[in-house]
């Protein structure tokens, strides 16, 4: 979960959009990342480093980013991770976007002062992004 640097903007938009922009939210998601290495033949690879090594490069940027959208994140993310890891040609993301609620704690004669937070089901997104090297020919997105 992301609770600063974290907005809702800048995001696809069509006649069905029904979320207004928000520009201090929660960004909750689950990643998932999946990817296929260049050219493994040619190469000693050391699969828990370089998993290592990706899996750092999505928390530090998912930390670090003032993201405008999950869409944004999910973008810098995938181009962080082939730009600092060469002996990969196609990262496949996934960030479910999780919304989370303010709990109303009124009943309980408290005030939530911003602080206590529950995850919905509804509304939801569920975002995919895969990118590749420009020297390789990316994959029909069925075939993933």
């Amino acid at each position: 979960m992301k609770t600063a640097n974290s907005n809702f903007t800048q995001f696809y938009r069509d006649r069905l959009t029904t979320l207004p922009d928000a520009t201090d939210r929660l960004f909750g998601t689950a990643i998932q990342a999946m990817w296929t290495y260049d050219d493994p033949s040619n190469t000693i690879i050391d699969f828990d480093k370089t998993r290592q090594q990706i899996r750092n490069h999505i928390v530090d940027v998912f930390a670090d980013h003032a993201s405008e959208s999950v869409q944004h994140t999910i973008h810098a993310v995938g181009t962080q991770v082939l730009s600092r890891v060469s002996l990969i040609n196609k990262i496949h993301l996934t960030m479910p976007n999780i919304h989370c609620l303010p709990v109303d704690l009124t009943r309980f004669g408290e005030e939530n002062k911003n602080e206590i937070f529950m995850p919905i089901d509804d509304p939801h997104g569920y975002i995919q992004c895969a990118l590749t090297r420009p020297s390789v020919k990316p994959y029909p997105l069925s075939k993933l």
